[in-house]
């Protein structure tokens, strides 16, 4: 999971008349813009949580990562083979123009994910919803629906799939599965994202690309124990993580989304006054620099070797703080499958030089290493710089914004080495090793910024996910040693992440999945 140039200021707004209390605002502050609020398309975790507090899924996760019911009645029947899902759905769920949150806008939103022209991170039949029965043919062009979702009453929804998939309920807990209106989608088309009419705790009031977005509490959501605890909320979007600390000190911003900066990290979590404003968690993710295996010149493993020996993983780590632990692998610590066998590996920057020459490597100056601008991206992409000079490969810096970093990413062909992290959606080592591995997932959209193709690995893969997860975890480490041994990544640390927080706020303890329950806040 992750994070647009500042376009020209045009205030798109959605007005619900709704009436604010003055002290009930709450300020979150992102260097960067929304990517895309559109359940279908936003896919970091900037998006995720405003998406989670605007569109209701049929399941969603309580606390931890525990499933618990949202649209639907319960956790669904599920048949003896494994293979079909059947859900009952509460009754009077609205949107806020008044459509239904029923069987159909169900059905309506899984087909607009997977129709291509969508181009959803999780479209096509590589997506997650391309083993349902019927999948194949939509996408295809050959089938108007999908066979497989079938609305058996307006309240009813069953599933079939192509066989058995352990990961399928987690998925339907994912903002890819949300419910949206049909009438406002197909109105706005590419362009719902600014105009998203939403059903869930709050409702998008407006967004002024670049600059602010504001969701409100929405007063016809449908279960009151669930309700938003806060009248509305306030983002600031493209302010500076150094501006946003100096606001959120004298109190004009509540919270930095971001957490807090380098440069400030240690005055700030070492000072008795912000201790109440700091809040820590150990995140279920992995930074990486990632080569482009089809690009030249990392088609060449030897290549691709040597980067993996010229990175200083313990610098990285120096750079964040010492907020992260050196990492070996692609599976972080608190994922199933994780392996304590497998070692972060030191840098060896004579071999790797050596290897770089017998791969007949020749400097041609051309390379450039593709980061995000948004902290701690720049510092660890100078390092990398620095680091593969030393071997004899030098590399331009681009540092991109928000969503101009994740649509060039994630756009097959254009980046050649980049510096990039990933984060669960849910707690299954598919969730990494399919989405970030898997051919198919080598589509616009799609997060295989590594563009790696292994059809040995791919067939594992696929097969894993009809096991239970337990008998599953051995073949999902067996398949990553096998990635890594390609060197597709340089794994470097997973995180710790360190919030800043008002403690005016309560209930706002970071979400594994989610990170920030926006629904869940309270004001003192």
């Amino acid at each position: 999971m992750f994070k647009r140039s500042l376009l020209p200021a045009l205030t798109l707004t959605l007005s619900l008349g709704t009436a604010l209390a003055a002290g009930s605002t709450v300020t979150i502050a992102y260097p960067s813009d929304f990517q895309s609020l559109d359940p279908a398309i936003g896919y970091d975790v900037q998006n995720w949580p405003v998406e989670h507090a605007l569109f209701v899924t049929l399941l969603t996760y309580g606390k931890g990562t525990d499933l618990k019911p949202w649209a639907a009645t319960d956790l669904g029947q599920v048949s003896k083979d494994g293979k079909t899902y059947t859900f009952k759905l509460r009754k009077g769920i609205q949107f806020a123009d008044g459509e239904p949150t029923d069987a159909a806008a169900f059905k309506y939103a899984i087909e607009r994910v997977l129709n291509p022209k969508t181009k959803s991170p999780q479209g096509g039949t590589g997506g997650w919803f391309g083993g349902l029965v019927g999948a194949a043919d939509f996408v295809a062009g050959k089938a108007k629906t999908v066979s497989g979702i079938k609305v058996i009453d307006p309240l009813t929804l069953q599933f079939q799939l192509v066989k058995p998939d352990r990961t399928f309920l987690n998925v339907l807990a994912t903002p890819f599965s949300a419910a949206v209106p049909k009438k406002a989608a197909e109105k706005w088309g590419s362009d719902f994202s600014h105009h998203v009419v939403g059903n869930g705790p709050f409702l998008l009031d407006s967004w002024t690309p670049g600059q602010k977005a504001v969701l409100v509490k929405n007063p016809s959501y449908f279960d009151k124990t669930g309700a938003a605890q806060i009248e509305r909320l306030e983002f600031s979007l493209g302010l500076s993580e150094q501006v946003s600390l100096l606001r959120a000190q004298s109190g004009q911003i509540d919270v930095l989304g971001n957490g807090i900066p380098s440069a400030q990290f240690v005055s700030i979590t070492q000072s008795p006054k912000y201790k109440p404003y700091v809040k820590s968690l150990v995140q279920v993710g992995t930074w990486y620099v990632f080569m482009n295996t089809q690009k030249a010149p990392f088609d060449n493993k030897l290549v691709r070797q040597a980067v993996n020996l010229a990175i200083d993983k313990a610098r990285m780590v120096q750079l964040v703080n010492g907020r992260g632990k050196v990492t070996g692998q692609i599976l972080p610590p608190g994922m199933p499958g994780f392996d304590p066998s497998i070692p972060a590996g030191t840098p060896d920057v004579a071999r790797g030089a050596a290897l770089l020459k017998q791969a007949g490597y020749k400097d041609s100056g051309a390379l450039t290493l593709i980061t995000t601008a948004d902290e701690p991206g720049p510092k660890l992409a100078q390092a990398v710089q620095q680091q593969l000079a030393a071997i004899g490969m030098k590399v331009s810096i681009k540092a991109l914004p928000g969503a101009e970093y994740i649509n060039t990413i994630t756009t097959p062909g254009t980046t050649a080495i980049g510096v990039s992290a990933w984060f669960q959606d849910y707690p299954d080592p598919s969730d990494f090793l399919d989405v970030l591995f898997e051919a198919a997932y080598i589509q616009p959209g799609g997060f295989n910024l590594s563009a790696y193709k292994n059809p040995a690995v791919d067939k594992q893969l696929a097969g894993l996910r009809g096991l239970p997860l337990d008998q599953a975890l051995p073949g999902y480490q067996k398949a990553q040693k096998a990635i890594l041994a390609d060197f597709p990544w340089v794994p470097l640390f997973n995180p710790v992440q360190y919030n800043f927080i008002n403690p005016r706020l309560t209930n706002t303890d970071v979400h594994p999945v989610w990170a920030y329950v926006y629904q869940d806040w309270k004001i003192k």
